[in-house]
């Protein structure tokens, strides 16, 4: 009799420890899964509340290297401008608009052109229009460009160049430094080892700052130019008349500064 009652016991103690296996089997197995759930999870994954739609780079994956900034701008130097048996005075071409022609100033020998060539001893052509721009045309309908291909080249055969003018009531940026890129390129193209310089905007129309870092980078393209940035440079706030021409100080100050830029470009003699 006592040995039935012992075996329902029997029965529930390895009942219960057969439960005691399972639950703990399924507790590790539970611990084993969240384990590996937390090692293989990374930090990089999405997340949905971003704005960033783009997928998580894998681990270890190499960061993009950074877009290579352009070289910096080096202005060129040049040979020094001298007399010859057969040149006694170097011939300088300008082509501008109407402050190289004078504009402003109260007779032709105040011209900023008149000062350049009684300081340095050159010959000065100036082939210039008021109102002159790169995609503008002027007074008697050029642009700058147009003035250039007009200039006798033969004759004048120059020994370096000065462009000087500015948007002219342009309104397309793009315009201008593709007129400007274009002009750049004859000029190397028909005057190759010409020393060749030119002058950014002075904004006296209203012109923006970025319209002017525009049109220098167009010139920078150039190859061996040389650009003056007025506004940069400290001399782009010229003494005005009514009409916004330069008056005598300002075709001075801009004589000067020139001067100055030549001598530190070399192509003025003991600069």
């Amino acid at each position: 009799m006592s040995r039935r009652r012992e075996l329902p016991i029997a029965a529930i103690l390895v009942a219960l420890l057969a439960l005691g296996v399972v639950g703990g089997t399924a507790y590790a197995w539970s611990r084993w899964n969240d384990q590996i759930a937390a090692d293989t999870d990374v930090e990089s994954a999405v997340d949905p509340a971003s704005s960033n739609d783009r997928l998580p780079e894998a681990p270890g994956s190499p960061t993009p290297a950074p877009e290579p900034k352009p070289p910096a701008y080096e202005p060129p130097t040049f040979e020094a401008l001298t007399p010859t048996d057969n040149r006694p005075r170097p011939e300088l071409l300008v082509i501008g608009d109407g402050w190289a022609a004078g504009d402003g100033a109260s007779g032709d020998a105040a011209a900023y052109t008149s000062l350049l060539a009684a300081d340095l001893g050159w010959t000065v052509r100036v082939v210039a229009e008021p109102g002159a721009g790169y995609t503008v045309p002027g007074e008697s309908g050029s642009t700058v460009t147009d003035l250039y291909a007009d200039a006798p080249l033969a004759e004048i055969d120059p020994d370096a160049v000065l462009v000087q003018a500015g948007y002219a009531g342009a309104t397309d940026a793009d315009a201008v430094t593709d007129a400007i890129a274009d002009l750049g390129d004859r000029i190397t193209a028909d005057l190759p080892g010409t020393p060749l310089v030119a002058i950014s905007s002075f904004r006296p129309e209203g012109v923006s700052s970025k319209q002017e870092k525009q049109m220098t980078q167009a010139w920078r393209a150039v190859d061996d130019a040389l650009v003056l940035r007025p506004t940069k440079e400290g001399w782009g706030d010229l003494p005005q008349g009514p009409a916004g021409n330069p008056l005598d100080a300002g075709h001075e100050l801009i004589a000067t500064s020139l001067e100055q830029a030549f001598r530190d470009a070399g192509l003025v003699a003991g600069g």
